[in-house]
């Protein structure tokens, strides 16, 4: 029976990804641990995918699964010949108190004269969510951080007698995004999240006296539509 988990908001977090460059091709053969570690591998190969590409038959991937969505894998998997990935390096959002996402749906009123009740047709979907933070030096002023999402950075890191000084232009980028309703590594529990191509944007700079330096971020879809994933960790002698 399935673990039964009342959630609260401790038990979240907030993911940013990035697609790495390299793209693994499938031959039918190799496990996504040979793959990216080459040889006989056996590990390493876990992780985050995006697919990228399905084979046109006998792909691994399921049927329902479509090129751009995300395949956690556990790096057995054995990808056919067509199916391509790459590799989704995730960053946490460390100064992130809190996230949200709201999905709706539009209604279409098709009442006829000959209705006596209201008839209605469903529409299209919609998302906005938004990402709570603190400012935290090192983390929001970083060149990934929400500042440089939303204004031009300049960061001056000085190591010993060397300074480097890294200036971010504003690049209103999509990122993907993993938002965990409950993260965790521990064998025989479930972790969930939902994941999606997001532009985050807005931030509030500044303070008083007595209060945490706060600020709400938004975020909207873009790209594919957003995937709610259940993983079972895999215990310890799976």
């Amino acid at each position: 029976m399935a673990e039964e988990k009342p959630l609260v908001g401790d038990d979240g977090a907030f993911y940013t990804g990035k697609l790495a460059a390299t793209e693994y091709v499938g031959d039918g053969t190799k496990t996504l641990h040979a793959l990216v570690g080459g040889g006989e591998k056996t590990s390493g190969g876990d992780g985050m995918y995006v697919i990228t590409a399905k084979a046109e038959s006998n792909s691994f991937f399921p049927a329902k699964a479509k090129v751009g969505e995300l395949y956690p894998a556990l790096g057995t998997e054995v990808l056919a010949a067509g199916d391509k990935v790459k590799k989704l390096n995730l960053t946490h959002v460390a100064d992130c108190t809190g996230w949200q996402i709201d999905i709706t749906q539009s209604e279409i009123d098709v009442t006829r004269l000959v209705d006596k009740f209201k008839k209605y047709r469903l529409g299209k979907k919609d998302a906005s969510g938004t990402v709570n933070s603190i400012m935290t030096l090192g983390v929001s002023d970083e060149a990934d951080g929400m500042i440089a999402k939303t204004i031009k950075t300049f960061r001056r890191k000085i190591e010993g007698s060397s300074s480097t000084v890294t200036i971010t232009d504003v690049a209103n980028e999509p990122v993907y995004f993993l938002g965990y309703v409950n993260k965790t590594d521990v064998p025989g529990e479930t972790e969930a999240f939902i994941f999606g191509q997001v532009y985050l944007f807005n931030v509030k700079l500044g303070g008083s006296t007595g209060n945490a330096q706060s600020f709400d971020s938004s975020m909207r879809l873009t790209g594919q539509d957003p995937v709610f994933y259940s993983l079972d960790i895999p215990g310890l002698t799976s």
